[in-house]
Protein backbone atom coordinates (compact mmCIF):
# COMPACT_ATOMS: atom_id res chain seq x y z
CA UNK A 1 0.00 0.00 0.00
CA UNK A 2 1.32 3.44 -0.94
CA UNK A 3 1.38 5.35 2.32
CA UNK A 4 3.14 8.63 3.03
CA UNK A 5 5.26 9.13 6.12
CA UNK A 6 2.71 11.10 8.16
CA UNK A 7 0.14 8.29 7.91
CA UNK A 8 2.77 5.65 8.66
CA UNK A 9 3.79 7.65 11.71
CA UNK A 10 0.17 7.91 12.84
CA UNK A 11 -0.42 4.16 12.57
CA UNK A 12 2.90 3.18 14.14
CA UNK A 13 2.28 5.35 17.20
CA UNK A 14 -1.30 4.07 17.38
CA UNK A 15 -0.18 0.43 17.30
CA UNK A 16 2.65 1.00 19.77
CA UNK A 17 0.24 2.01 22.54
CA UNK A 18 -2.66 -0.35 21.88
CA UNK A 19 -1.59 -3.04 24.35
CA UNK A 20 -2.19 -0.69 27.29
CA UNK A 21 -4.82 1.59 25.78
CA UNK A 22 -7.57 2.79 28.14
CA UNK A 23 -5.71 2.05 31.34
CA UNK A 24 -6.48 5.10 33.49
CA UNK A 25 -3.93 4.48 36.21
CA UNK A 26 -0.78 6.49 35.54
CA UNK A 27 1.13 5.35 38.68
CA UNK A 28 0.55 1.73 37.68
CA UNK A 29 1.88 2.37 34.15
CA UNK A 30 4.89 4.26 35.49
CA UNK A 31 5.80 1.34 37.76
CA UNK A 32 5.21 -1.15 34.95
CA UNK A 33 7.51 0.85 32.66
CA UNK A 34 10.38 0.25 35.10
CA UNK A 35 9.96 -3.50 34.68
CA UNK A 36 9.15 -3.91 30.99
CA UNK A 37 8.76 -2.11 27.68
CA UNK A 38 5.23 -0.70 27.44
CA UNK A 39 5.18 -0.55 23.66
CA UNK A 40 3.85 -3.12 21.18
CA UNK A 41 2.32 -5.31 23.85
CA UNK A 42 -0.52 -7.78 23.40
CA UNK A 43 -3.45 -6.57 25.54
CA UNK A 44 -3.30 -8.62 28.75
CA UNK A 45 -6.50 -8.85 30.83
CA UNK A 46 -4.50 -9.42 34.02
CA UNK A 47 -2.79 -6.03 33.61
CA UNK A 48 -6.13 -4.33 33.10
CA UNK A 49 -7.44 -6.01 36.22
CA UNK A 50 -4.43 -4.97 38.27
CA UNK A 51 -4.68 -1.42 36.97
CA UNK A 52 -8.20 -1.15 38.34
CA UNK A 53 -9.50 1.85 36.43
CA UNK A 54 -9.23 0.43 32.93
CA UNK A 55 -11.28 -0.74 29.95
CA UNK A 56 -10.19 -3.93 28.19
CA UNK A 57 -11.58 -3.39 24.68
CA UNK A 58 -9.20 -5.21 22.32
CA UNK A 59 -8.91 -8.82 23.53
CA UNK A 60 -8.22 -10.14 20.02
CA UNK A 61 -5.45 -7.64 19.21
CA UNK A 62 -1.91 -8.77 18.52
CA UNK A 63 1.38 -6.95 18.25
CA UNK A 64 1.20 -4.36 15.49
CA UNK A 65 -2.58 -4.12 15.35
CA UNK A 66 -4.21 -0.71 15.46
CA UNK A 67 -7.27 0.67 17.22
CA UNK A 68 -10.60 1.07 15.45
CA UNK A 69 -9.63 4.65 14.56
CA UNK A 70 -6.42 3.33 13.03
CA UNK A 71 -8.47 0.83 11.05
CA UNK A 72 -10.72 3.61 9.77
CA UNK A 73 -7.63 5.48 8.55
CA UNK A 74 -6.44 2.37 6.70
CA UNK A 75 -9.87 1.74 5.17
CA UNK A 76 -10.27 5.32 3.98
CA UNK A 77 -6.73 5.47 2.61
CA UNK A 78 -7.17 2.21 0.69
CA UNK A 79 -10.57 3.29 -0.64
CA UNK A 80 -9.17 6.53 -2.03
CA UNK A 81 -6.29 4.65 -3.62
CA UNK A 82 -8.72 2.30 -5.36
CA UNK A 83 -11.19 5.04 -6.28
CA UNK A 84 -10.09 8.71 -6.20
CA UNK A 85 -13.77 9.66 -6.58
CA UNK A 86 -14.68 7.87 -3.33
CA UNK A 87 -17.34 10.10 -1.73
CA UNK A 88 -18.62 10.87 1.78
CA UNK A 89 -21.65 8.75 0.92
CA UNK A 90 -19.29 5.90 0.02
CA UNK A 91 -17.52 6.47 3.34
CA UNK A 92 -20.81 6.12 5.21
CA UNK A 93 -21.57 2.90 3.34
CA UNK A 94 -18.06 1.60 4.08
CA UNK A 95 -18.39 2.23 7.82
CA UNK A 96 -21.85 0.68 7.86
CA UNK A 97 -20.54 -2.43 6.10
CA UNK A 98 -17.69 -2.72 8.60
CA UNK A 99 -19.59 -1.98 11.80
CA UNK A 100 -23.08 -3.47 11.33
CA UNK A 101 -23.90 -6.79 13.04
CA UNK A 102 -22.22 -9.49 11.02
CA UNK A 103 -20.05 -6.87 9.29
CA UNK A 104 -16.50 -7.27 8.11
CA UNK A 105 -14.96 -5.68 11.22
CA UNK A 106 -15.03 -7.83 14.35
CA UNK A 107 -13.20 -5.61 16.86
CA UNK A 108 -14.30 -2.87 19.23
CA UNK A 109 -16.90 -0.46 17.80
CA UNK A 110 -17.00 2.97 19.43
CA UNK A 111 -20.16 4.99 20.07
CA UNK A 112 -19.97 6.94 16.81
CA UNK A 113 -19.90 3.66 14.88
CA UNK A 114 -22.91 2.30 16.74
CA UNK A 115 -24.82 5.53 16.13
CA UNK A 116 -24.02 5.40 12.42
CA UNK A 117 -25.24 1.80 12.18
CA UNK A 118 -28.48 2.56 14.02
CA UNK A 119 -29.23 5.66 11.95
CA UNK A 120 -28.43 4.01 8.62
CA UNK A 121 -30.43 0.86 9.40
CA UNK A 122 -33.36 3.02 10.53
CA UNK A 123 -33.25 4.76 7.13
CA UNK A 124 -33.22 1.43 5.32
CA UNK A 125 -36.08 0.08 7.43
CA UNK A 126 -38.01 3.39 7.24
CA UNK A 127 -38.73 3.37 10.96
CA UNK A 128 -40.16 6.26 12.98
CA UNK A 129 -37.18 6.23 15.36
CA UNK A 130 -35.67 9.69 15.77
CA UNK A 131 -32.09 9.79 14.39
CA UNK A 132 -29.34 9.98 16.97
CA UNK A 133 -27.24 13.17 16.83
CA UNK A 134 -24.02 13.05 14.80
CA UNK A 135 -21.94 14.98 17.33
CA UNK A 136 -18.92 12.83 18.16
CA UNK A 137 -16.12 14.68 19.97
CA UNK A 138 -13.37 12.08 19.77
CA UNK A 139 -10.16 12.09 17.74
CA UNK A 140 -11.79 10.15 14.89
CA UNK A 141 -12.82 13.54 13.47
CA UNK A 142 -9.17 14.03 12.50
CA UNK A 143 -8.87 10.79 10.52
CA UNK A 144 -10.24 12.28 7.27
CA UNK A 145 -7.88 15.24 7.66
CA UNK A 146 -4.78 13.06 7.97
CA UNK A 147 -5.83 10.73 5.15
CA UNK A 148 -6.74 13.58 2.80
CA UNK A 149 -3.46 15.31 3.64
CA UNK A 150 -1.62 12.10 2.77
CA UNK A 151 -3.21 12.33 -0.69
CA UNK A 152 -2.65 16.13 -0.97
CA UNK A 153 -6.38 16.78 -0.95
CA UNK A 154 -8.21 19.73 0.57
CA UNK A 155 -9.41 20.40 4.10
CA UNK A 156 -12.86 21.13 2.70
CA UNK A 157 -12.97 17.60 1.34
CA UNK A 158 -11.70 16.22 4.64
CA UNK A 159 -14.46 18.05 6.48
CA UNK A 160 -17.12 16.65 4.12
CA UNK A 161 -15.99 13.17 5.16
CA UNK A 162 -15.68 14.00 8.85
CA UNK A 163 -19.32 15.09 8.95
CA UNK A 164 -20.26 11.44 8.57
CA UNK A 165 -19.52 11.18 12.30
CA UNK A 166 -19.53 14.71 13.72
CA UNK A 167 -21.08 18.13 13.23
CA UNK A 168 -18.65 19.91 15.58
CA UNK A 169 -17.02 22.57 13.42
CA UNK A 170 -14.01 22.90 15.74
CA UNK A 171 -12.50 20.01 13.77
CA UNK A 172 -12.51 22.04 10.56
CA UNK A 173 -10.82 24.95 12.35
CA UNK A 174 -8.18 22.58 13.71
CA UNK A 175 -7.47 21.30 10.19
CA UNK A 176 -6.19 24.75 9.26
CA UNK A 177 -4.27 25.02 12.55
CA UNK A 178 -2.64 21.66 11.88
CA UNK A 179 -1.67 22.80 8.39
CA UNK A 180 0.18 25.66 10.08
CA UNK A 181 1.85 23.17 12.42
CA UNK A 182 2.97 20.87 9.60
CA UNK A 183 4.25 23.82 7.55
CA UNK A 184 6.17 25.27 10.51
CA UNK A 185 7.83 21.91 11.17
CA UNK A 186 9.63 22.35 7.85
CA UNK A 187 11.97 24.94 9.35
CA UNK A 188 11.46 25.31 13.10
CA UNK A 189 11.29 23.31 16.34
CA UNK A 190 8.26 21.33 17.47
CA UNK A 191 7.58 23.79 20.31
CA UNK A 192 7.72 26.79 17.97
CA UNK A 193 5.50 25.02 15.45
CA UNK A 194 2.97 24.27 18.18
CA UNK A 195 2.98 27.93 19.24
CA UNK A 196 2.36 29.01 15.65
CA UNK A 197 -0.59 26.64 15.33
CA UNK A 198 -2.27 27.88 18.52
CA UNK A 199 -2.97 31.22 16.83
CA UNK A 200 -5.41 29.38 14.54
CA UNK A 201 -7.22 26.99 16.91
CA UNK A 202 -10.79 27.53 18.17
CA UNK A 203 -10.90 30.19 20.87
CA UNK A 204 -12.01 27.79 23.62
CA UNK A 205 -8.86 25.71 23.10
CA UNK A 206 -6.27 28.51 23.13
CA UNK A 207 -5.72 28.74 26.88
CA UNK A 208 -5.38 24.99 27.58
CA UNK A 209 -3.05 24.59 24.59
CA UNK A 210 -0.91 27.50 25.72
CA UNK A 211 -0.77 25.99 29.21
CA UNK A 212 0.20 22.66 27.62
CA UNK A 213 3.46 24.25 26.51
CA UNK A 214 4.05 26.15 29.75
CA UNK A 215 3.50 23.45 32.38
CA UNK A 216 6.46 21.26 33.31
CA UNK A 217 4.53 19.02 35.71
CA UNK A 218 2.46 16.65 33.56
CA UNK A 219 0.19 15.45 36.36
CA UNK A 220 -0.58 19.01 37.42
CA UNK A 221 -1.27 19.97 33.82
CA UNK A 222 -3.68 17.06 33.36
CA UNK A 223 -5.48 18.00 36.58
CA UNK A 224 -5.74 21.69 35.73
CA UNK A 225 -6.21 21.84 31.96
CA UNK A 226 -6.66 18.47 30.27
CA UNK A 227 -7.53 14.84 30.96
CA UNK A 228 -6.65 11.42 29.66
CA UNK A 229 -10.00 10.40 28.15
CA UNK A 230 -11.17 10.36 24.53
CA UNK A 231 -12.78 13.78 24.09
CA UNK A 232 -10.78 16.32 22.11
CA UNK A 233 -11.12 18.68 25.09
CA UNK A 234 -9.00 16.18 27.03
CA UNK A 235 -6.87 14.74 24.25
CA UNK A 236 -5.68 17.77 22.27
CA UNK A 237 -4.18 19.71 25.21
CA UNK A 238 -2.43 16.53 26.34
CA UNK A 239 -1.11 15.87 22.84
CA UNK A 240 0.34 19.40 22.70
CA UNK A 241 1.89 18.91 26.15
CA UNK A 242 3.52 15.62 25.14
CA UNK A 243 4.84 17.02 21.86
CA UNK A 244 6.32 20.08 23.56
CA UNK A 245 8.03 18.06 26.30
CA UNK A 246 9.76 15.40 24.20
CA UNK A 247 12.59 15.51 21.70
CA UNK A 248 11.96 12.53 19.39
CA UNK A 249 9.30 10.30 17.87
CA UNK A 250 10.23 7.49 20.27
CA UNK A 251 10.24 9.68 23.38
CA UNK A 252 6.83 11.17 22.52
CA UNK A 253 5.24 7.76 22.00
CA UNK A 254 6.75 6.40 25.22
CA UNK A 255 5.55 9.37 27.26
CA UNK A 256 2.09 9.09 25.71
CA UNK A 257 1.84 5.41 26.62
CA UNK A 258 3.05 5.92 30.21
CA UNK A 259 0.35 8.54 30.77
CA UNK A 260 -2.37 6.10 29.78
CA UNK A 261 -6.02 6.67 29.06
CA UNK A 262 -6.84 7.07 25.36
CA UNK A 263 -3.18 6.66 24.47
CA UNK A 264 -3.58 4.67 21.27
CA UNK A 265 -5.82 7.21 19.55
CA UNK A 266 -3.78 10.16 20.85
CA UNK A 267 -0.88 8.38 19.20
CA UNK A 268 -2.42 8.93 15.78
CA UNK A 269 -1.86 12.69 15.94
CA UNK A 270 1.37 12.42 17.93
CA UNK A 271 2.82 10.01 15.37
CA UNK A 272 1.69 12.10 12.40
CA UNK A 273 3.24 15.29 13.76
CA UNK A 274 6.45 13.70 15.05
CA UNK A 275 7.00 11.90 11.75
CA UNK A 276 7.52 15.37 10.28
CA UNK A 277 10.08 16.30 12.94
CA UNK A 278 11.92 13.01 13.41
CA UNK A 279 12.49 9.57 11.91
CA UNK A 280 10.10 6.74 12.70
CA UNK A 281 12.06 3.87 14.30
CA UNK A 282 12.58 1.23 11.60
CA UNK A 283 11.91 -1.70 13.93
CA UNK A 284 8.60 -0.10 14.91
CA UNK A 285 7.61 0.16 11.26
CA UNK A 286 8.31 -3.55 10.87
CA UNK A 287 6.16 -4.39 13.89
CA UNK A 288 3.14 -2.39 12.73
CA UNK A 289 0.53 -3.95 10.45
CA UNK A 290 0.23 -1.22 7.85
CA UNK A 291 -1.48 -3.23 5.09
Amino acid sequence: MHMVTLLKGALVANAASLGLNWIYNMPYLEKLSQKEDLLFQVPDPSKYKRAGKAFYAYPAAGVGDVSVQGEIAKWLHASLKENPDFSPEDYTALLLDKFKPGGAYTGWVETYGKKLVLNELNKQLKTDIKPLPIDDDQLVGFIPYLVMKSWSRSNEEAWSFAQTLTDIEDYKTFYDAFDTLFDALENTSVSEALKASIEHVPEAFKNPLEKALEYEDTKAFIKDHAGTACSIKHALPLIYHILSHTDSFEEAVRMNTRIGGASSDRGILIGAFMSKADTIPKDWLKKTKLD
